[in-house]
């Protein structure tokens, strides 16, 4: 059964080794060069336990297996209320219910947070596992950007998923 925890700086080199499978090897993420150490060493530092921007971690026999993460939805003041989340497992992890729980624990944190209004995801299309996901957590569709992203030499399709946090 996985543990779910605050992360850690020393968390840092798992994670890096999590995101750079989905770089290299996918269009659910579109970051397109690899995270060095130092990139996710500087990644962790916006991270705090009570603020808009937490990170929490998935653990199973004592290795990082995946993580949540909330992060600043866009540059303007005005969105500041609003968060973008991220979710990563490892490959060998994914369909165990692993990211539900990873995922759950961090949008009840989030609840907790005065200064968090909405909660953003996006998930490039197709990925019936994320959209499923996101639809259990109390997501609803708030959009779809037709072909938002370009990686691997072609479109893609992007829809995005909104929670109110019960607010």
């Amino acid at each position: 059964m996985a543990i779910i925890r605050r992360g850690r700086e020393s968390d840092m080199p798992a994670l890096r080794d999590i995101i750079n499978h989905y770089i290299t090897e996918s269009v659910v993420t579109f970051e397109m060069v690899e995270m060095s150490l130092e990139n996710r060493k500087t990644w962790f530092t916006q991270f705090t336990k009570d603020g808009r921007y937490q990170l929490m971690v998935a653990e199973l026999d004592d290795k990082v297996v995946g993580y949540a993460a909330s992060l600043r939805f866009h540059q303007r003041p005005a969105y500041a209320p609003s968060v973008m989340t991220s979710i990563y497992l490892h490959p060998e992890q994914t369909g165990k219910g692993i990211g539900e729980k990873v995922y759950s624990i961090l949008i009840e944190e989030l609840k907790k947070v005065d200064d968090v209004h909405r909660v953003y995801g996006l998930v490039v299309l197709p990925n019936p596992s994320s959209e499923k996901l996101h639809e259990k957590l109390g997501f609803q569709v708030a959009g779809l950007l037709h072909e938002g992203g370009f990686k691997f030499g072609k479109y893609h399709d992007v829809r995005m998923y909104e929670h109110r946090l019960g607010k």
